[in-house]
């Protein structure tokens, strides 16, 4: 039986200028928009499985901006429950599944963990982590711009639903972490457990036993085809594990660059070389991540984007 339960979502501007219950026009239409955008490749996810970066009009889906209001001020969207694919790949039990889902792809966008629910499916094998990931990746230009009223009008953006404790939010923190990286040369090996990889684009999860963190990375082309082998069959093994066991199999010692946050976050890890041992690794010539120590990266599809 499907749920058409209507959602609500309020998107609340605090501080600044948005206390007297006015905002800049373009800052805060930008911020809606971008949104809008990052909503609807969440919410069609949610019901379809698929990934969506373009042609929203196009979607069978229906997304309303319901009212705005002064609050200190407010746009209040509206959406449906009804997330036949998500609910089908978790299984029973998820209530407000797209929320839970906007909650995770926004979180783990700005250098947050997601919604416990989601997270433990993704490491069960329930929901596909590099499908997730997929998504992430997709929406991050649009939760990157969704902060464009913060600093400009407003100090904060909390997302959140009616009747779940759990808020997002964007702030000038946030905000810095998506728009600046420091490139860190530095080499450095470590274990790995492959959590997932997707072969088109090279890209994939690592989690690190040790922090009990997981991360993105990127396999770069400069990466032998025996990296790659040991990437593809650790992966493998993670995905055909038994619930709840874990073996060597899953592993892979890695060496990698990074892209880090400001404040010292691991953002992305580049990894060039992987094998089963650490004596096993070959790193040959270490490719350079970049030669500045620091730069706005490159946004050229977020247009009008504010970065101050």
């Amino acid at each position: 039986m499907q749920d058409d339960t209507q959602i609500e979502l309020v998107v609340s501007l605090a501080g600044g200028k948005s206390d007297t219950h006015q905002v800049p026009a373009f800052t805060a239409l930008d911020s809606a928009h971008a949104m809008s955008q990052a909503l609807m490749m969440i919410i069609y996810f949610a019901q379809t499985g698929e990934i969506r970066r373009r042609n929203f009009k196009d979607l069978d889906l229906q997304l309303d901006l319901k009212t705005t209001r002064p609050g200190s001020y407010e746009f209040v969207f509206e959406f449906s429950q009804f997330a036949p694919y998500l609910i089908e790949a978790y299984g029973s039990g998820l209530a407000n599944a797209s929320w839970k889902l906007i909650e995770t792809v926004f979180n783990r966008a700005t250098g947050l963990s997601g919604s416990k629910e989601i997270e433990e499916a993704e490491d069960d094998g329930r929901i596909n982590a590099g499908d997730l990931g997929a998504l992430i990746q997709a929406t991050e230009p649009s939760v990157r711009r969704a902060h464009s009223a913060i600093n400009h009008g407003s100090s904060n953006i909390n997302i959140f639903v009616t009747g779940d404790d759990n808020t997002i939010n964007l702030d000038a923190e946030s905000k810095e972490y998506m728009y600046e990286s420091i490139f860190n040369d530095e080499t450095r090996s470590q274990r790995f457990l492959v959590t997932s990889f997707d072969g088109r684009n090279r890209t994939g999860r690592l989690f690190d036993l040790e922090q009990e963190q997981a991360f993105t990375f990127d396999l770069l082309a400069e990466a032998d085809r025996k990296s790659l082998t040991v990437i593809v069959d650790a992966a493998r093994a993670y995905a055909l594990r038994q619930k709840g066991k874990f073996d060597e199999n899953m592993e892979a010692v890695c060496a990698f660059t990074s892209v880090d946050a400001p404040d010292g976050r691991t953002k992305r890890l580049k990894v060039f070389a992987a094998a089963r041992e650490f004596d096993e690794l070959e790193v040959g010539q270490i490719p350079d991540v970049t030669n500045a120590a620091k730069q706005i990266e490159d946004h050229s599809d977020d247009d009008g984007d504010v970065i101050e």
